[in-house]
């Protein structure tokens, strides 16, 4: 089973994609310490107060400092709404760092955690952070802390599993930001692959997130590629088996970003790693079909998909869809790192922009009925460009 940690088969997509019948896992987490100080309890929100939280950027991309409550207009359905909240930049922020540990191998494991823990150091004086970590369960690594050694202590200290309960994790760092104060951020590092979540969901968590108005940062991982790859290898080693493929429910990292490359030589690398920000464009399929070597294009959509390339379509497709989803209607970013010096410049530059948000607030007079409402912020001051979460779902008058 080691020996094979590395590896991720397609039955198992296959049975992620298709499968309903997944056990139940409960989410884990360290007690709440009843002799903590008043000073590090949340703050409670009140029910009416939106919270906007902007970006804003001149056209060379360099954040904006200067601006004051007056610079900006705020509506919601198309009605101005009066500013009752308005905080500056390079003023504290509140962020959960969510980590996606579904690898075993322990060189893999040592690089997502010194890549969080470069993250953790990021935090200054103000600055509080929450540790979790998901596989084959979600835990709750430490409650919110202002120390960096506590923070690295538990990242270090994190295990990994064989499933992938995204969507469970990302609801629980939401519902732990639900009642801070100030500036709110989930910061994922995953592939955004969700397997076996059952107590929650993609449509769950993007409705979860509209109401609670936390930035959603996403450092991506791509292990596509990765995964194609070596469903080849073995739909050719074993060419007339039905099932020819071992279950084993790890997703490796791309060997370029730390994991070990049991692949057999003659399938093409990757390409070379690179940060973008925004919507991947969908690349050709590259593969070894017959084990000659020979560098294979196949453009999505040219021929009829097979079984492995439709179910890792469908796989990544939901996957990508739900990473750009929860981040744009929350203003946040998807950053693609493919690296660890990459993964290490993603997370300095989410550190880097939560330190340069306003935050804007606004008593909304729109009733607890669970509905959209649309969001839409001005500013006066010309050329210049706002970045914002474009609404935000009212609370159901059921919670």
């Amino acid at each position: 089973m080691i020996q094979r940690g590395s590896m991720v088969y397609a039955s198992v997509l296959i049975v992620a994609v298709a499968s309903h019948e997944f056990a139940a896992c409960a989410l884990t987490g360290p007690s709440q310490d009843p002799q903590k100080p008043a000073a590090e309890e949340p703050v409670r929100l009140s029910t009416s107060l939106v919270q906007v939280p902007a970006v804003v950027t001149d056209r060379s991309g360099k954040f904006v400092a200067d601006l004051s409550r007056n610079d900006f207009t705020v509506s919601e359905d198309g009605k101005r709404q009066d500013i009752s909240f308005f905080a500056a930049v390079k003023q504290p922020f509140n962020a959960v760092l969510v980590l996606d540990t579904s690898n075993s191998a322990q060189d893999r494991l040592k690089v997502i955690q010194n890549a969080a823990v470069d993250f953790s150091k990021q935090i200054r004086p103000g600055d509080r952070m929450m540790a979790i970590s998901f596989d084959n369960e979600v835990r709750q690594l430490t409650d919110f802390s202002q120390d960096r050694q506590e923070l690295e202590n538990a990242i270090r200290g994190t295990e990994s599993g064989f499933g992938k309960l995204l969507y469970e994790a990302v609801a629980r760092a939401l519902q732990q930001l639900k009642n801070v104060e100030g500036r709110r951020a989930v910061v994922l590092f995953s592939d955004g692959v969700d397997m076996r979540s059952i107590e929650a969901s993609s449509e769950g968590t993007t409705r979860m997130a509209e109401e609670v108005g936390a930035v959603i940062y996403v450092v991506r991982f791509d292990t596509r590629w990765w995964i194609e790859a070596d469903a080849r290898r073995q739909e050719k080693e074993h060419p007339k088996s039905k099932t020819p493929f071992d279950i084993d429910g790890r997703i490796p990292l791309p060997p370029d970003f730390g994991g070990p490359d049991p692949l057999p030589t003659g399938i093409p690398k990757p390409n070379a790693p690179r940060i973008e920000i925004g919507q991947r464009p969908t690349p050709p399929v590259v593969y070894d079909p017959d084990g000659t070597g020979t560098r294979t294009q196949r453009i999505p959509g040219a021929e009829a998909p097979d079984q492995i390339t439709s179910t890792l379509d469908k796989l990544y497709g939901e996957a990508d869809s739900y990473l750009l989803t929860v981040t744009t209607r929350t203003g946040g970013r998807v950053y693609l790192a493919d690296t660890f010096d990459g993964t290490s410049a993603a997370f300095t530059a989410i550190a880097e922009e939560l330190r340069n948000q306003y935050l804007i607030g606004y008593y909304s007079t729109s009733k607890r009925d669970g509905k959209y409402h649309k969001i839409k912020l001005d500013l006066a001051r010309k050329g210049v460009e706002v970045r914002a979460r474009p609404g935000y779902r009212a609370p159901d008058q059921a919670h």
